[in-house]
């Protein structure tokens, strides 16, 4: 049970900014994510924010913010920036 990833436009400009190393790591840990989103997943960093529904991930000090809707199998990546930028949106 694989769940699907929707990348709002901000992610993806940010992702297409990066270097072809980094989008390769971006990508290698966005399938691992798809297997399994929530904090469970031991093999990748990841927290329920407080206060709300949205989860962070955490790929070295860049930060993308995401929802998931279980009735859909759907991931949608919201948000993504470097760490001391990501927490400003709020």
């Amino acid at each position: 049970m694989k769940y699907n990833l929707v990348f709002e436009k901000q992610v993806k400009k940010f992702i297409e900014k990066q270097d072809k190393n980094l989008k390769n790591r971006f990508k290698k840990i966005f399938l691992k994510l798809r297997e399994n989103p929530y904090p469970t997943n031991q093999t990748l960093d990841i927290r329920k924010l407080r206060g709300s529904e949205e989860y962070r991930l955490r790929i070295g000090k860049y930060r993308f913010i995401y929802q998931i809707k279980d009735d859909v199998l759907v991931i949608v990546m919201e948000k993504a920036d470097s760490r001391g930028d990501i927490y400003k949106w709020k």
